[in-house]
């Protein structure tokens, strides 16, 4: 494969991979144009791991970065820091600064700026006149908000475990994680004896769900999350609230980037987890093969002296499915897993999406207390009061204890994925919230987004209707990661729910094309579309959705022809000229020569004729590249009009 391909499917540009090849383990060369085929899912391999402990290195730094200024805030001897966002209330400002109002005014009045306490500044006022206090200012970028958000949800919710006293054993929570094609969801349908794959759209779960199964009397907990890299915020939410992790990987084609991804995620939670390779029972299914590839990126089988537990199973025929379950419930009692059931209940919303006749739904897993028919409860400032309970099997219940998924309706607004549920509040807690509550997702309604595009850009503006919270996250986060130069890419609104003749007015307004995801189109809205000659495309599929996308932008593309000039040669002697072709012998004297560049024939100065160079000897035998310094035959391929002193340029095109 050549390495611009390669680079291409990276995302990255072929200078920066051939930077990172050798750090990655891979020296072939500074100049290499191509890389042996046997090596690129290697590399790619590779590639996704180096990225993923980048981008680790970078959170883990950002998160120490936040705590640290978080602690010199809180000290005097230090130097005092304050966050502040785009804009900010003046009183609010006063109280990030710890200091009397009225001090405020005064410092903004002796600037010149004469607004109220309730006004709003913007940034860079506010950061004038804070640092003028002896404040420094620090702007809160959305990634900051959502690194802050995670770190108060982790430790809201550690304190309110924390409180257990009553404590009982409880169920695992299991995560199931893998490669989209390597068999996750027939694991799980196995496990659970209900078919759930003839229900799924191309073999992949879409949304994360949770499922309960018994062996010898103990109960375990498994959670669903998606196999397909775009849930891959999905995915990590699932990992952040199990207690073992199953990584399932194909005996017949071993570890894929999801895969590796997956047993990276387990491992940065600090979660236990088994191997299970699946799909022995295929002719071409090699367990020790697998093995194998896992001991390079240090897991060592059990087996081989190591500590990776891997449990050879099939799936579709159910081998080796009980000792499975069996190695589940051994680590489970390992860990010692406990929780009070006597308390009211706390839990982590795992699913959310608005029904048209019930309303907001949300599946919650319970972590530790009992929930009942008629609880009060609050998530963030959502409010509500348990109406009804659905469990996995799609059965009524009155109560849901420790580790169990249940399904609850009465919500006041649909939660957002990852969301602590708490139960256990006092009334006044409730009621303060109730007042306030406020409802963030309707059928009707939807989010408006902002952008700063370059006017110099091609413009792609999207309207994005889906079905739940969770795949519209997904969908989001993989649209902001495609680039192409020269093209931007804006989604000016999006909401959950049916598309609507609402939605066909504002793709009118906005000039935008409508993408659906596990919706339909109202038919009054369908006939609209077609007299406003507006796109709609509905999708089951979110990579299919991702690759239109892509296909739709490189067709808005001007290609550009990139020429760069590889190496120069002097024309020593003329061995041999035919009508179309001509063989020289030459002195490269910069960069190199390959086959298959093209070449400028250069006399006096001037370009005379271009052609190709379709062969290449050194030293009486065909070779592909010949460097700096060194002679060569080479073939001309071209008008034949090249004399001994000339200069050949030697240059590459590319779109």
């Amino acid at each position: 494969m050549n390495i611009t391909e390669l680079a291409r499917q990276l995302k990255i540009t072929t200078n920066e991979l051939l930077e990172i090849l050798p750090e990655l383990g891979f020296h072939i060369g500074a100049k290499a144009i191509k890389v042996n085929d046997s090596l690129v899912d290697k590399i790619k391999l590779a590639y996704i791991q180096y990225k993923k402990k980048i981008r680790f290195q970078e959170e883990e730094s950002k998160i120490k970065e936040i705590k640290i200024n978080d602690k010199k805030e809180t000290n005097q001897k230090h130097e005092k820091i304050i966050h502040i966002e785009e804009n900010i209330i003046v009183k609010d400002l006063a109280e990030k600064m710890n200091m009397p109002i009225n001090k405020l005014m005064t410092e903004l009045m002796k600037n010149g700026i004469m607004i109220s306490l309730n006004s709003t500044m913007d940034y860079d006022t506010a950061s004038i006149i804070a640092e003028d206090l002896g404040f420094k200012v620090e702007k809160i970028t959305n990634e900051k908000k959502e690194i802050e958000r995670d770190i108060v949800k982790i430790k809201k919710l550690e304190e309110l475990l924390e409180k257990d006293s009553k404590k009982s054993t409880r169920p695992p929570v299991v995560v199931v994680m893998g490669h989209v094609d390597h068999g996750k969801t027939k694991l799980l349908d196995t496990i659970r004896t209900a078919n759930v794959i003839d229900t799924e759209s191309g073999n992949i779960t879409q949304h994360i769900g949770a499922y309960q199964t018994e062996l010898n009397g103990k109960k375990i907990t498994f959670l669903d999350t998606p196999g397909h890299e775009a849930f891959k915020g999905m995915r990590s939410r699932g990992a952040k609230i199990a207690d073992i992790g199953i990584i399932v990987i194909a005996a017949d084609e071993g570890l894929k980037p999801q895969t590796i991804e997956s047993i990276e995620l387990v491992q940065e939670e600090n979660i236990p987890f088994i191997i299970a390779i699946n799909k022995i029972d295929k002719p071409e299914a090699d367990i020790e093969k697998t093995k194998t590839m896992l001991s390079e990126i240090n897991l060592i089988p059990e087996d081989w002296g190591g500590k990776t537990i891997c449990v050879p199973i099939s799936a579709k025929k159910g081998e080796n499915i009980k000792e499975l379950l069996e190695m589940i419930n051994l680590l489970a009692d390992m860990e010692n897993l406990q929780a009070d059931t006597q308390r009211k209940a706390i839990g982590t919303i795992i699913e959310s999406n608005i029904d048209k006749n019930l309303g907001p739904i949300a599946t919650v897993l319970i972590q530790t207390g009992t929930l009942n028919i008629g609880d009060e409860f609050i998530v963030g400032n959502i409010s509500g009061k348990v109406k009804s309970m659905i469990d996995y099997r799609g059965a009524k219940i009155t109560e849901a204890g420790p580790s169990t998924p249940v399904q609850v309706l009465g919500f006041k607004g649909a939660p957002s994925v990852g969301d602590i549920f708490n139960a256990d509040i006092e009334k006044n807690e409730y009621k303060n919230i109730k007042k306030r509550a406020i409802k963030t997702f309707t059928n009707t309604t939807a989010k408006t987004q902002e952008s700063d595009d370059d006017e110099t850009q091609l413009k792609l503006n999207i309207i994005l209707k889906s079905d739940v919270i969770g795949s519209k996250e997904a969908i989001e986060d993989s649209i902001k990661k495609i680039s192409k130069p020269g093209v931007s890419i804006k989604i000016v609104k999006n909401g959950l729910g049916n598309i609507t003749d609402k939605d066909i007015l504002d793709a009118e307004s906005t000039n935008s094309i409508i993408l659906g995801f596990h919706v339909k189109t109202n038919a009054n809205a369908e006939l609209m579309a077609k007299e406003k000659n507006i796109e709609i495309k509905i999708y089951t599929i979110i990579y299919k959705l991702l690759e239109d996308l892509e296909v739709k932008i490189d067709k808005m593309v001007i290609p550009q022809m990139i020429r760069e000039q590889v190496g120069e040669g002097l024309v020593l002697r003329i061995f041999k000229t035919l009508p179309k072709k001509m063989v020289v012998g030459l002195r490269i004297t910069k960069g190199k020569i390959m086959i298959n560049t093209l070449v400028k024939v250069i006399r006096a100065g001037e370009v005379i004729a271009v052609g190709k160079i379709t062969n290449l000897q050194s030293g009486k035998e065909n070779v592909n590249e010949v460097s700096y310094g060194q002679e060569c035959g080479v073939e001309f391929t071209g008008e034949p009009i090249i004399k001994t002193e000339d200069i050949l340029e030697f240059y590459t095109e590319k779109k």
